[in-house]
């Protein structure tokens, strides 16, 4: 349980001299304030940035390393590598807050709480595991991404892929999609580890913090991805739609959130404004990976509840009108969806709700939406 030093994949590379490859230059993401309902309560939408840059990709091939199962983090010898996008005085990461690991923000360094004594030994694979993997938007937007642009080189071909055990039968067909069907794949659980001679090591396509370690501080980063690597996937799963030959139906979409939080209060009065104005209920969750990606591709107007469904908006084409109904609350990433539309070249408008007095679960509480400022958007 000793202190290892906690160094960054850019750092790691000058220290060790170890062979890294460009796969992707650095691009610009402009990001205009997004519009709201109502308009006066714009104010909320505090713009951390006008533009973003994403840094550029590439991929890092690191000796004797050791992987784990819900982690990016690597271990080798005495040192733990992290990718360079994370600002621990400011990220507060899932391997904490479930106790594999602590970390001295202001000494850089960790403490790796959970070991695999038995880990089986490989020659060569290339990582791809994340604490927030089994996450539908996380996956979609950060670690799918990642694959599309280390797949896509065709030096590359002959290389094991190792993923999380345990992903969404969704998260696995866009993984095979991306990957092909004759690509190696290995999965390893939580807390397992894999010790592999020559790592390769593809740099963030996308990050956004798991939590803030601090509400001291602002400016924390509300997510930043690469147009590059989401247009990688688009092409790649647009090309698959096409073989398949699934096409997209309904104009108008509500993507209806089931889940036990952020749900809107009133969303039966809601749900029926929209249906009289010509949009079709869905529930992502009972579709497959490509009827989402058909279903978001052909849409001209989406409206949904915050949640990981609407990452699915990568998919939208260039115009589209991506409506998001979300509550006020202090600290709410608002940035997040915006962020993301961005790198497909798009933007979101918000429905800013309130959250009833009284309500226990803060950012995650559920909220009500005004249904003029519905009409209004639906209609505009």
């Amino acid at each position: 349980l000793r202190w290892r030093e906690l160094i960054r994949y850019a750092d790691y590379v000058t220290r060790y001299k170890c062979n890294v490859i460009k796969i992707a230059d650095a691009s610009f993401v402009d990001t205009p304030m997004p519009l709201s309902f109502p308009v006066d309560r714009r104010a909320c939408l505090q713009s951390p940035h006008d533009r973003y840059e994403f840094p550029e990709i590439t991929v890092l091939e690191v000796s004797r390393a050791t992987i784990y199962g819900r982690t990016n983090l690597l271990l080798v010898d005495d040192v733990v590598i992290c990718h360079d996008l994370y600002d621990f005085s400011r990220d507060f990461t899932s391997e904490e807050l479930h106790g594999r690991t602590v970390i001295d923000a202001k000494k850089d360094r960790i403490r790796w709480l959970q070991y695999d004594n038995a880990p089986e030994a490989i020659a060569s694979a290339a990582v791809f595991t994340d604490a927030t993997a089994t996450n539908y938007a996380h996956w979609l937007t950060e670690v799918l991404p990642r694959i599309a642009m280390f797949c896509d080189v065709q030096a590359y071909t002959h290389v094991p892929l190792v993923v999380d055990a345990g992903l969404h039968p969704n998260l696995m067909e866009s993984l095979r999609l991306i990957a092909g069907d004759q690509r190696e794949i290995i999965c390893i659980p939580v807390g397992r580890a894999l010790e592999v001679e020559r790592l390769y090591v593809t740099t963030p396509c996308g990050y956004v913090p798991f939590g803030r370690r601090t509400s001291k501080l602002v400016g924390h980063s509300h997510g930043l991805f690469s147009p590059v690597a989401l247009e990688k996937v688009r092409v790649k799963l647009f090309a698959c739609l096409k073989d398949k030959g699934l096409k997209s139906s309904p104009s108008k979409i509500y993507i209806r959130r089931t889940s036990g939080t952020r749900r809107v209060s009133n969303i039966a009065a809601v749900e029926a404004i929209l249906e009289s104005n010509g949009f079709t209920i869905v529930e992502p969750e009972k579709l497959g990976l490509l009827e989402q990606v058909a279903l978001f591709s052909g849409a001209d107007g989406i409206l949904g509840s915050t949640g990981a469904a609407l990452a699915n908006l990568i998919f939208c084409s260039p115009g589209a009108k991506i409506n998001i109904l979300i509550a006020i609350y202090p600290d709410t990433s608002y940035w997040y969806w915006q962020n993301m539309a961005c790198a497909t070249f798009n933007s979101v408008r918000y429905v800013l709700g309130y959250i009833r007095k009284g309500e226990q679960l803060g950012i995650h509480a559920d909220f009500v939406v005004d249904l003029d400022d519905v009409r209004a958007i639906v209609s505009g």
